[in-house]
Protein backbone atom coordinates (compact mmCIF):
# COMPACT_ATOMS: atom_id res chain seq x y z
CA UNK A 1 0.00 0.00 0.00
CA UNK A 2 2.89 2.42 0.79
CA UNK A 3 4.56 1.61 -2.08
CA UNK A 4 1.25 2.36 -4.46
CA UNK A 5 0.72 5.77 -2.53
CA UNK A 6 4.55 6.52 -3.22
CA UNK A 7 3.78 5.83 -7.07
CA UNK A 8 1.13 8.13 -6.96
CA UNK A 9 3.11 10.90 -5.99
CA UNK A 10 5.95 10.49 -8.43
CA UNK A 11 3.72 10.19 -11.19
CA UNK A 12 3.80 13.66 -12.94
CA UNK A 13 0.37 15.27 -14.11
CA UNK A 14 -0.82 18.24 -16.37
CA UNK A 15 -3.02 21.01 -15.92
CA UNK A 16 -3.14 24.47 -18.43
CA UNK A 17 -3.50 27.99 -17.24
CA UNK A 18 -3.95 31.07 -18.95
CA UNK A 19 -1.09 34.21 -18.79
CA UNK A 20 -3.38 37.49 -17.35
CA UNK A 21 -2.42 40.36 -19.07
CA UNK A 22 -1.05 42.72 -17.37
CA UNK A 23 -1.95 46.03 -18.63
CA UNK A 24 0.32 49.30 -17.72
CA UNK A 25 -1.34 52.50 -17.12
CA UNK A 26 1.02 56.02 -16.09
CA UNK A 27 0.05 59.20 -15.19
CA UNK A 28 2.31 61.99 -14.43
CA UNK A 29 1.11 64.83 -12.28
CA UNK A 30 -0.64 67.45 -13.67
CA UNK A 31 -1.36 71.14 -14.04
CA UNK A 32 -4.21 72.43 -11.83
CA UNK A 33 -3.74 76.35 -12.70
CA UNK A 34 -1.27 79.34 -14.09
CA UNK A 35 0.30 82.32 -12.31
CA UNK A 36 1.85 85.48 -13.92
CA UNK A 37 5.56 85.28 -13.38
CA UNK A 38 7.60 88.53 -14.75
CA UNK A 39 4.52 89.15 -17.31
CA UNK A 40 4.54 85.63 -18.00
CA UNK A 41 2.10 82.91 -18.08
CA UNK A 42 3.15 80.00 -15.77
CA UNK A 43 1.77 76.47 -15.52
CA UNK A 44 2.05 74.92 -11.93
CA UNK A 45 0.51 72.35 -10.05
CA UNK A 46 -0.82 71.98 -6.23
CA UNK A 47 -1.22 68.17 -6.63
CA UNK A 48 2.38 67.96 -5.59
CA UNK A 49 3.29 69.31 -2.54
CA UNK A 50 5.60 69.56 0.41
CA UNK A 51 4.98 69.61 4.40
CA UNK A 52 7.81 70.67 6.83
CA UNK A 53 6.88 69.93 10.49
CA UNK A 54 3.85 71.28 10.62
CA UNK A 55 4.14 73.76 7.66
CA UNK A 56 2.85 73.70 4.42
CA UNK A 57 5.56 74.42 1.72
CA UNK A 58 5.42 76.58 -1.08
CA UNK A 59 2.91 74.46 -3.73
CA UNK A 60 4.76 76.48 -6.36
CA UNK A 61 8.36 75.66 -5.61
CA UNK A 62 10.09 73.95 -8.27
CA UNK A 63 11.77 71.00 -5.93
CA UNK A 64 9.73 68.64 -2.94
CA UNK A 65 11.99 67.16 -0.39
CA UNK A 66 11.33 64.38 2.13
CA UNK A 67 13.33 62.93 5.03
CA UNK A 68 15.22 64.07 7.62
CA UNK A 69 17.06 67.55 8.24
CA UNK A 70 18.96 68.29 11.69
CA UNK A 71 20.41 71.47 12.63
CA UNK A 72 22.08 72.47 16.05
CA UNK A 73 18.94 75.08 16.18
CA UNK A 74 16.52 73.39 14.75
CA UNK A 75 14.98 69.35 13.35
CA UNK A 76 13.16 69.28 9.72
CA UNK A 77 11.07 66.61 9.17
CA UNK A 78 9.27 66.57 5.19
CA UNK A 79 7.21 65.01 4.31
CA UNK A 80 5.43 64.91 0.41
CA UNK A 81 1.83 64.91 -1.12
CA UNK A 82 1.27 63.52 -4.86
CA UNK A 83 -2.02 63.63 -5.86
CA UNK A 84 -2.18 61.93 -9.86
CA UNK A 85 -5.59 62.45 -11.33
CA UNK A 86 -7.44 60.56 -14.06
CA UNK A 87 -6.79 56.92 -13.29
CA UNK A 88 -8.50 55.16 -15.75
CA UNK A 89 -8.28 51.92 -14.05
CA UNK A 90 -11.82 50.52 -13.13
CA UNK A 91 -13.06 49.23 -9.82
CA UNK A 92 -12.44 45.12 -9.74
CA UNK A 93 -9.24 45.35 -11.36
CA UNK A 94 -6.12 43.30 -9.61
CA UNK A 95 -3.22 45.55 -8.84
CA UNK A 96 0.16 43.60 -9.53
CA UNK A 97 2.56 46.08 -9.09
CA UNK A 98 2.82 49.72 -9.17
CA UNK A 99 5.45 52.08 -8.36
CA UNK A 100 6.80 56.41 -8.50
CA UNK A 101 9.40 57.11 -10.45
CA UNK A 102 11.28 60.57 -9.72
CA UNK A 103 14.09 62.47 -10.75
CA UNK A 104 16.69 63.80 -8.32
CA UNK A 105 16.61 67.91 -7.78
CA UNK A 106 20.43 67.33 -6.22
CA UNK A 107 23.02 64.92 -6.05
CA UNK A 108 22.99 63.03 -2.64
CA UNK A 109 25.54 60.60 -1.46
CA UNK A 110 24.59 56.80 -0.38
CA UNK A 111 25.40 58.16 3.30
CA UNK A 112 22.61 60.32 3.16
CA UNK A 113 20.10 57.73 4.08
CA UNK A 114 16.34 58.76 4.08
CA UNK A 115 13.78 56.45 6.15
CA UNK A 116 10.59 57.69 4.09
CA UNK A 117 6.82 55.73 4.61
CA UNK A 118 4.78 55.57 1.68
CA UNK A 119 0.69 55.37 2.51
CA UNK A 120 -2.24 56.63 0.60
CA UNK A 121 -5.01 58.77 1.09
CA UNK A 122 -7.99 56.91 1.98
CA UNK A 123 -10.45 58.36 0.27
CA UNK A 124 -11.80 56.66 -3.25
CA UNK A 125 -11.46 60.21 -4.78
CA UNK A 126 -9.30 62.79 -3.14
CA UNK A 127 -8.89 66.80 -3.49
CA UNK A 128 -5.54 68.62 -4.32
CA UNK A 129 -3.65 70.35 -2.03
CA UNK A 130 -3.51 73.75 0.22
CA UNK A 131 -1.85 75.80 1.96
CA UNK A 132 -4.68 75.41 4.59
CA UNK A 133 -4.93 71.99 5.32
CA UNK A 134 -1.48 69.42 5.95
CA UNK A 135 -0.78 66.62 4.19
CA UNK A 136 -0.07 64.48 7.24
CA UNK A 137 -4.14 65.22 8.73
CA UNK A 138 -5.75 63.29 5.62
CA UNK A 139 -6.64 59.88 6.63
CA UNK A 140 -4.20 57.21 5.51
CA UNK A 141 -4.74 53.26 3.83
CA UNK A 142 -4.46 50.61 6.10
CA UNK A 143 -0.79 49.50 3.51
CA UNK A 144 1.84 51.06 3.71
CA UNK A 145 5.87 51.09 2.00
CA UNK A 146 9.04 51.99 3.50
CA UNK A 147 10.85 53.27 1.45
CA UNK A 148 14.90 53.42 2.56
CA UNK A 149 16.90 55.48 0.40
CA UNK A 150 20.35 54.47 1.28
CA UNK A 151 22.03 54.39 -2.82
CA UNK A 152 24.13 57.53 -4.50
CA UNK A 153 22.27 59.74 -6.47
CA UNK A 154 23.13 61.79 -9.20
CA UNK A 155 21.67 65.59 -10.36
CA UNK A 156 18.49 65.17 -12.39
CA UNK A 157 18.73 61.20 -12.06
CA UNK A 158 15.49 58.76 -12.46
CA UNK A 159 14.61 56.92 -9.29
CA UNK A 160 11.81 55.05 -8.42
CA UNK A 161 10.06 53.24 -5.22
CA UNK A 162 9.76 50.06 -4.28
CA UNK A 163 6.27 48.18 -5.53
CA UNK A 164 3.49 50.30 -3.86
CA UNK A 165 0.83 48.02 -5.58
CA UNK A 166 -0.96 47.07 -2.12
CA UNK A 167 -1.30 51.09 -1.53
CA UNK A 168 -3.06 51.11 -4.79
CA UNK A 169 -5.18 47.86 -4.73
CA UNK A 170 -6.71 49.06 -1.44
CA UNK A 171 -7.86 52.22 -2.83
CA UNK A 172 -9.09 50.83 -5.99
CA UNK A 173 -10.96 48.28 -3.20
CA UNK A 174 -12.72 51.58 -1.80
CA UNK A 175 -16.50 51.09 -2.31
CA UNK A 176 -16.63 54.94 -4.32
CA UNK A 177 -13.98 54.24 -6.36
CA UNK A 178 -14.48 54.28 -10.12
CA UNK A 179 -12.47 54.99 -13.09
CA UNK A 180 -10.82 58.25 -13.88
CA UNK A 181 -11.01 59.25 -10.21
CA UNK A 182 -8.04 60.86 -8.49
CA UNK A 183 -5.31 58.97 -6.07
CA UNK A 184 -3.42 60.42 -3.35
CA UNK A 185 0.00 59.23 -2.19
CA UNK A 186 1.72 60.29 0.99
CA UNK A 187 5.37 59.87 1.28
CA UNK A 188 6.41 60.56 5.14
CA UNK A 189 10.13 61.31 6.33
CA UNK A 190 10.69 60.38 9.93
CA UNK A 191 12.87 61.51 12.81
CA UNK A 192 16.37 59.30 12.46
CA UNK A 193 17.89 60.79 15.48
CA UNK A 194 21.19 61.41 13.77
CA UNK A 195 23.06 64.51 14.87
CA UNK A 196 25.75 66.86 14.08
CA UNK A 197 26.80 69.83 12.99
CA UNK A 198 24.56 70.16 10.61
CA UNK A 199 22.53 66.74 8.73
CA UNK A 200 20.65 66.88 5.24
CA UNK A 201 19.47 63.35 4.79
CA UNK A 202 16.16 64.46 3.15
CA UNK A 203 16.05 63.27 -0.34
CA UNK A 204 14.71 66.39 -2.93
CA UNK A 205 13.32 65.61 -6.15
CA UNK A 206 11.61 67.15 -8.99
CA UNK A 207 8.44 68.89 -8.63
CA UNK A 208 5.91 69.93 -11.45
CA UNK A 209 6.88 72.87 -11.78
CA UNK A 210 10.73 71.93 -11.55
CA UNK A 211 13.63 74.06 -13.49
CA UNK A 212 17.15 72.91 -14.30
CA UNK A 213 19.03 75.45 -12.43
CA UNK A 214 21.81 77.02 -15.42
CA UNK A 215 24.14 77.13 -11.92
CA UNK A 216 23.94 73.70 -12.08
CA UNK A 217 24.51 73.46 -15.64
CA UNK A 218 20.75 73.21 -16.45
CA UNK A 219 19.41 74.91 -19.79
CA UNK A 220 17.45 77.07 -17.28
CA UNK A 221 13.75 75.16 -18.79
CA UNK A 222 11.37 73.11 -16.86
CA UNK A 223 11.13 69.44 -17.62
CA UNK A 224 7.72 67.83 -17.85
CA UNK A 225 9.59 64.27 -17.88
CA UNK A 226 11.33 65.05 -14.51
CA UNK A 227 8.22 65.49 -13.11
CA UNK A 228 6.86 62.62 -10.72
CA UNK A 229 5.37 59.73 -12.90
CA UNK A 230 2.53 57.18 -11.09
CA UNK A 231 3.00 53.40 -13.71
CA UNK A 232 0.72 50.97 -12.55
CA UNK A 233 0.76 46.84 -14.15
CA UNK A 234 -2.46 45.44 -13.52
CA UNK A 235 -5.29 42.96 -14.78
CA UNK A 236 -9.22 43.00 -15.47
CA UNK A 237 -11.25 39.82 -15.43
CA UNK A 238 -15.15 39.04 -16.21
CA UNK A 239 -15.76 43.06 -16.37
CA UNK A 240 -19.22 44.58 -17.42
CA UNK A 241 -19.23 47.65 -19.16
CA UNK A 242 -22.72 49.48 -19.38
CA UNK A 243 -23.85 52.50 -21.32
CA UNK A 244 -27.07 54.12 -22.51
CA UNK A 245 -27.41 56.46 -25.18
CA UNK A 246 -26.93 59.82 -23.27
CA UNK A 247 -28.31 63.79 -23.96
CA UNK A 248 -26.81 66.20 -26.59
CA UNK A 249 -29.12 69.05 -26.18
CA UNK A 250 -32.32 70.16 -25.27
CA UNK A 251 -34.90 72.25 -26.93
CA UNK A 252 -38.05 73.95 -25.75
CA UNK A 253 -41.34 72.01 -26.85
CA UNK A 254 -44.50 74.18 -25.53
CA UNK A 255 -42.56 76.12 -23.20
CA UNK A 256 -41.30 72.97 -21.41
CA UNK A 257 -37.31 72.55 -21.68
CA UNK A 258 -36.68 68.42 -23.28
CA UNK A 259 -33.31 66.60 -23.45
CA UNK A 260 -32.81 65.26 -26.65
CA UNK A 261 -30.06 63.61 -28.29
CA UNK A 262 -28.53 63.32 -31.73
CA UNK A 263 -26.56 59.86 -30.73
CA UNK A 264 -29.37 58.03 -31.94
CA UNK A 265 -30.34 58.12 -35.77
CA UNK A 266 -32.56 57.44 -37.98
CA UNK A 267 -31.65 57.28 -42.54
CA UNK A 268 -34.21 56.42 -44.96
CA UNK A 269 -32.79 55.43 -47.96
CA UNK A 270 -30.79 58.73 -48.86
CA UNK A 271 -32.20 60.90 -46.39
CA UNK A 272 -32.04 61.31 -42.80
CA UNK A 273 -35.12 61.41 -40.44
CA UNK A 274 -36.16 63.92 -37.23
CA UNK A 275 -33.19 63.52 -34.98
CA UNK A 276 -35.72 63.94 -32.20
CA UNK A 277 -38.56 61.29 -32.85
CA UNK A 278 -39.53 59.06 -30.88
CA UNK A 279 -38.66 55.79 -32.17
CA UNK A 280 -36.09 54.69 -34.86
CA UNK A 281 -36.95 52.19 -37.54
CA UNK A 282 -34.86 49.93 -39.34
CA UNK A 283 -35.46 47.20 -41.83
CA UNK A 284 -38.16 46.82 -44.76
CA UNK A 285 -41.08 48.22 -46.08
CA UNK A 286 -42.26 48.14 -49.13
CA UNK A 287 -45.39 50.33 -50.85
CA UNK A 288 -46.58 50.25 -54.69
CA UNK A 289 -45.54 53.99 -55.22
CA UNK A 290 -42.36 53.06 -52.65
CA UNK A 291 -39.78 51.06 -51.05
CA UNK A 292 -38.25 52.59 -48.13
CA UNK A 293 -35.25 50.68 -46.95
CA UNK A 294 -34.33 52.23 -43.25
CA UNK A 295 -31.12 52.49 -40.94
CA UNK A 296 -29.97 53.23 -37.60
CA UNK A 297 -27.14 55.20 -36.18
CA UNK A 298 -26.45 54.81 -32.80
CA UNK A 299 -23.19 56.50 -30.61
CA UNK A 300 -22.39 55.35 -27.48
CA UNK A 301 -20.14 58.12 -25.57
CA UNK A 302 -17.79 58.00 -22.64
CA UNK A 303 -16.78 54.25 -23.26
CA UNK A 304 -14.26 53.75 -20.41
CA UNK A 305 -12.54 50.36 -21.91
CA UNK A 306 -8.57 51.27 -22.16
CA UNK A 307 -6.97 49.86 -25.31
CA UNK A 308 -5.56 46.53 -25.04
CA UNK A 309 -8.73 44.41 -23.54
CA UNK A 310 -10.14 41.57 -24.75
CA UNK A 311 -14.17 42.06 -25.76
CA UNK A 312 -15.20 38.35 -24.48
CA UNK A 313 -18.68 39.73 -25.70
CA UNK A 314 -20.82 42.20 -26.29
CA UNK A 315 -24.40 43.30 -27.21
CA UNK A 316 -26.65 46.11 -27.67
CA UNK A 317 -30.42 46.09 -25.64
CA UNK A 318 -33.46 48.17 -27.07
CA UNK A 319 -36.97 48.44 -26.67
CA UNK A 320 -40.00 47.87 -28.82
CA UNK A 321 -42.00 50.68 -29.96
CA UNK A 322 -44.97 48.72 -31.77
CA UNK A 323 -45.57 45.30 -31.49
CA UNK A 324 -44.55 42.58 -34.31
CA UNK A 325 -45.67 39.41 -35.56
CA UNK A 326 -42.87 36.81 -36.22
CA UNK A 327 -44.09 37.35 -39.98
CA UNK A 328 -42.24 40.73 -40.00
CA UNK A 329 -38.70 39.36 -40.43
CA UNK A 330 -36.53 42.28 -40.63
CA UNK A 331 -32.87 40.83 -42.18
CA UNK A 332 -30.08 43.77 -40.40
CA UNK A 333 -26.23 44.17 -40.58
CA UNK A 334 -24.67 45.94 -38.04
CA UNK A 335 -21.12 47.05 -38.18
CA UNK A 336 -19.72 49.76 -36.26
CA UNK A 337 -17.98 53.13 -37.72
CA UNK A 338 -14.25 52.49 -38.11
CA UNK A 339 -13.32 55.46 -36.21
CA UNK A 340 -11.43 55.17 -32.79
CA UNK A 341 -13.52 58.45 -31.67
CA UNK A 342 -16.55 59.82 -33.86
CA UNK A 343 -18.79 62.15 -33.62
CA UNK A 344 -22.49 62.30 -33.08
CA UNK A 345 -25.33 62.12 -36.15
CA UNK A 346 -26.21 65.06 -38.22
CA UNK A 347 -29.20 65.85 -40.54
CA UNK A 348 -26.23 66.97 -43.05
CA UNK A 349 -24.45 63.33 -43.54
CA UNK A 350 -25.85 60.18 -44.10
CA UNK A 351 -25.39 57.11 -41.46
CA UNK A 352 -24.51 54.81 -44.36
CA UNK A 353 -21.64 57.61 -45.37
CA UNK A 354 -19.41 56.89 -42.50
CA UNK A 355 -16.59 54.21 -42.88
CA UNK A 356 -17.61 50.81 -41.40
CA UNK A 357 -15.90 48.31 -39.40
CA UNK A 358 -14.38 44.93 -41.04
CA UNK A 359 -16.61 42.87 -38.71
CA UNK A 360 -20.09 42.68 -39.24
CA UNK A 361 -23.16 40.55 -37.35
CA UNK A 362 -25.99 39.08 -39.05
CA UNK A 363 -29.14 39.85 -37.34
CA UNK A 364 -32.33 38.42 -38.47
CA UNK A 365 -35.52 39.34 -36.21
CA UNK A 366 -37.51 36.44 -37.14
CA UNK A 367 -39.97 36.99 -33.63
CA UNK A 368 -42.48 38.03 -31.98
CA UNK A 369 -41.95 41.34 -30.49
CA UNK A 370 -45.08 43.13 -27.82
CA UNK A 371 -45.33 46.87 -27.16
CA UNK A 372 -42.13 47.84 -24.77
CA UNK A 373 -40.56 44.58 -24.63
CA UNK A 374 -36.93 44.47 -24.33
CA UNK A 375 -34.57 42.36 -26.89
CA UNK A 376 -31.07 41.73 -27.82
CA UNK A 377 -29.02 41.91 -30.33
CA UNK A 378 -26.47 39.10 -31.58
CA UNK A 379 -23.32 39.08 -29.45
CA UNK A 380 -21.54 42.01 -31.69
CA UNK A 381 -18.31 41.42 -29.71
CA UNK A 382 -15.91 41.26 -32.42
CA UNK A 383 -17.14 45.08 -33.63
CA UNK A 384 -16.91 46.28 -30.31
CA UNK A 385 -13.05 44.33 -30.57
CA UNK A 386 -12.01 46.12 -34.18
CA UNK A 387 -13.07 49.67 -32.58
CA UNK A 388 -11.06 49.40 -29.13
CA UNK A 389 -8.04 47.82 -31.13
CA UNK A 390 -7.76 50.92 -33.57
CA UNK A 391 -4.61 52.81 -32.92
CA UNK A 392 -5.91 55.82 -31.45
CA UNK A 393 -8.65 54.25 -29.06
CA UNK A 394 -8.52 55.18 -25.53
CA UNK A 395 -11.01 54.85 -22.58
CA UNK A 396 -13.37 57.67 -22.21
CA UNK A 397 -13.99 57.59 -26.49
CA UNK A 398 -17.35 57.59 -28.08
CA UNK A 399 -17.76 54.13 -30.33
CA UNK A 400 -20.68 54.44 -33.27
CA UNK A 401 -22.67 51.40 -34.31
CA UNK A 402 -24.10 51.42 -38.04
CA UNK A 403 -27.57 49.22 -38.17
CA UNK A 404 -28.19 48.69 -42.10
CA UNK A 405 -31.60 47.35 -43.09
CA UNK A 406 -31.81 46.00 -46.79
CA UNK A 407 -34.26 45.16 -50.01
CA UNK A 408 -35.67 42.15 -49.00
CA UNK A 409 -37.19 41.79 -52.10
CA UNK A 410 -41.14 41.28 -50.43
CA UNK A 411 -43.91 42.97 -52.33
CA UNK A 412 -47.34 43.20 -51.54
CA UNK A 413 -50.05 45.75 -50.79
CA UNK A 414 -48.02 47.69 -48.06
CA UNK A 415 -45.40 45.82 -46.28
CA UNK A 416 -44.19 47.09 -43.20
CA UNK A 417 -41.04 44.28 -41.89
CA UNK A 418 -38.89 47.28 -40.31
CA UNK A 419 -38.74 47.09 -36.41
CA UNK A 420 -39.22 50.14 -34.70
CA UNK A 421 -37.47 50.98 -31.48
CA UNK A 422 -37.85 53.15 -28.54
CA UNK A 423 -35.41 56.31 -29.05
CA UNK A 424 -33.90 58.74 -26.15
CA UNK A 425 -36.94 60.81 -26.60
CA UNK A 426 -39.05 57.86 -26.48
CA UNK A 427 -42.74 58.50 -25.23
CA UNK A 428 -45.05 56.01 -23.99
CA UNK A 429 -48.52 56.96 -26.43
CA UNK A 430 -51.30 57.18 -24.03
CA UNK A 431 -53.78 55.66 -26.92
CA UNK A 432 -51.34 52.47 -26.65
CA UNK A 433 -52.53 52.24 -22.82
CA UNK A 434 -49.01 54.13 -22.04
CA UNK A 435 -48.42 56.96 -19.55
CA UNK A 436 -47.33 59.73 -21.62
CA UNK A 437 -44.04 60.04 -20.04
CA UNK A 438 -40.22 59.54 -21.40
CA UNK A 439 -38.77 55.97 -20.40
CA UNK A 440 -35.17 55.99 -19.36
CA UNK A 441 -34.72 52.45 -19.08
CA UNK A 442 -35.91 52.14 -22.57
CA UNK A 443 -33.52 53.85 -24.70
CA UNK A 444 -30.87 51.60 -26.35
CA UNK A 445 -28.24 50.22 -24.28
CA UNK A 446 -24.39 48.87 -25.13
CA UNK A 447 -23.48 46.09 -22.54
CA UNK A 448 -19.93 44.82 -22.88
CA UNK A 449 -18.24 42.15 -21.54
CA UNK A 450 -14.20 42.27 -21.33
CA UNK A 451 -11.40 41.48 -19.54
CA UNK A 452 -7.39 41.49 -20.05
CA UNK A 453 -6.85 37.94 -20.01
CA UNK A 454 -5.30 36.13 -23.07
CA UNK A 455 -6.98 33.01 -24.24
CA UNK A 456 -3.48 31.63 -25.02
CA UNK A 457 -2.61 28.47 -22.82
CA UNK A 458 0.48 26.79 -22.04
CA UNK A 459 0.88 23.37 -20.44
CA UNK A 460 2.66 23.37 -16.45
CA UNK A 461 4.03 19.82 -15.46
CA UNK A 462 4.51 19.16 -11.47
CA UNK A 463 6.53 16.16 -10.37
CA UNK A 464 6.25 14.96 -6.49
CA UNK A 465 9.42 16.76 -5.78
CA UNK A 466 9.08 20.74 -4.96
CA UNK A 467 12.04 22.67 -6.51
CA UNK A 468 11.89 25.98 -7.18
CA UNK A 469 13.87 28.93 -7.87
CA UNK A 470 14.36 32.59 -7.05
CA UNK A 471 14.16 35.77 -9.50
CA UNK A 472 15.75 38.76 -8.75
CA UNK A 473 15.71 41.76 -8.95
CA UNK A 474 12.17 42.13 -10.09
CA UNK A 475 10.84 44.18 -11.81
CA UNK A 476 14.22 44.23 -13.86
CA UNK A 477 16.04 47.90 -14.30
CA UNK A 478 19.25 46.75 -14.77
CA UNK A 479 19.23 45.03 -18.29
CA UNK A 480 20.13 41.73 -16.22
CA UNK A 481 18.14 38.99 -13.95
CA UNK A 482 19.92 36.76 -11.14
CA UNK A 483 17.93 33.13 -11.00
CA UNK A 484 18.59 31.13 -8.02
CA UNK A 485 17.83 27.34 -7.98
CA UNK A 486 16.77 25.01 -5.12
CA UNK A 487 18.69 22.30 -6.84
CA UNK A 488 20.29 21.09 -9.64
CA UNK A 489 17.04 19.13 -11.57
CA UNK A 490 16.53 21.47 -14.03
CA UNK A 491 19.00 22.70 -17.35
CA UNK A 492 16.58 24.67 -19.33
CA UNK A 493 15.19 28.16 -18.90
CA UNK A 494 12.67 29.46 -20.94
CA UNK A 495 10.95 33.21 -21.11
CA UNK A 496 7.71 33.66 -23.19
CA UNK A 497 6.22 36.93 -23.61
CA UNK A 498 2.27 37.83 -22.85
CA UNK A 499 1.15 36.14 -26.00
CA UNK A 500 2.72 32.81 -25.48
CA UNK A 501 5.79 33.55 -28.06
CA UNK A 502 9.00 32.20 -26.52
CA UNK A 503 11.50 34.98 -26.16
CA UNK A 504 14.43 33.14 -24.52
CA UNK A 505 16.07 29.45 -23.59
CA UNK A 506 18.60 29.12 -21.92
CA UNK A 507 20.72 25.98 -21.65
CA UNK A 508 21.45 25.83 -16.98
CA UNK A 509 25.36 25.23 -15.96
CA UNK A 510 24.59 25.46 -12.59
CA UNK A 511 22.59 26.50 -9.51
CA UNK A 512 22.88 30.53 -10.08
CA UNK A 513 22.70 32.18 -13.40
CA UNK A 514 22.60 35.41 -14.81
CA UNK A 515 20.41 36.33 -17.78
CA UNK A 516 20.78 39.57 -20.60
CA UNK A 517 17.26 40.70 -20.58
CA UNK A 518 18.42 43.73 -22.52
CA UNK A 519 17.02 43.42 -25.30
CA UNK A 520 13.85 42.80 -24.41
CA UNK A 521 11.15 45.22 -24.56
CA UNK A 522 8.86 46.81 -21.32
CA UNK A 523 6.84 44.35 -20.45
CA UNK A 524 5.77 41.48 -18.34
CA UNK A 525 7.08 37.80 -19.25
CA UNK A 526 7.15 34.35 -17.59
CA UNK A 527 9.89 32.41 -16.76
CA UNK A 528 9.88 28.64 -16.76
CA UNK A 529 12.27 25.94 -15.37
CA UNK A 530 12.44 22.61 -16.81
CA UNK A 531 14.53 19.65 -16.66
CA UNK A 532 13.36 18.31 -20.13
CA UNK A 533 10.26 17.12 -18.97
CA UNK A 534 9.23 18.62 -16.09
CA UNK A 535 8.30 22.54 -15.22
CA UNK A 536 8.73 24.04 -12.10
CA UNK A 537 6.10 27.10 -10.70
CA UNK A 538 6.43 29.57 -13.55
CA UNK A 539 7.72 33.23 -12.69
CA UNK A 540 6.17 36.44 -13.49
CA UNK A 541 8.91 39.34 -14.27
CA UNK A 542 8.51 43.14 -15.27
CA UNK A 543 11.05 44.20 -17.35
CA UNK A 544 10.89 48.45 -16.62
Amino acid sequence: MKRFLLSLLLMSFTFSFTFSQSLKFERYIQKTDTIIDENIVVDVSSDDAEQENDEMDDLEDDDLDVGYEYAPDEINIVHIGLRFRDIGIPAGATIDSAFVYVHSHEAKSAEDVANTTITGDNNPNPGTFSMDSLITDRSRTNASVSWVIAEEWGLYTEHRTPDISAIIQEIIDLPEWQAYNSLALILEGENQGVTGEEIENAREIESFENIADPEDGGDGQNHPERRPKLVIYYTLENQVFERYIQKTDTIIDENIVVDVSSDDAEQENNEMDDLEDDDLDIGYEYAPDEINIVHIGLRFRDIDIPAGFTVDSAFVYVHSHEAKSADDVANITITGENNPNPGTFTMDSLITDRPRTTASVRWVIAEEWGLYTEHRTPDIGTIIQEIIDLPGWEAGNSLALIWEGENQGVTGEEIENAREIESFENIADPEDGGDGQNHPERRPRLVVYYSSVATNTAQKQIIGFESDFKVYPNPVVSGSINLEFDDDKFNTVKMYDLTGKLVKSIQLESTVEKIDVSDLSKGIFFIQASNGKEISVTKKIIVD
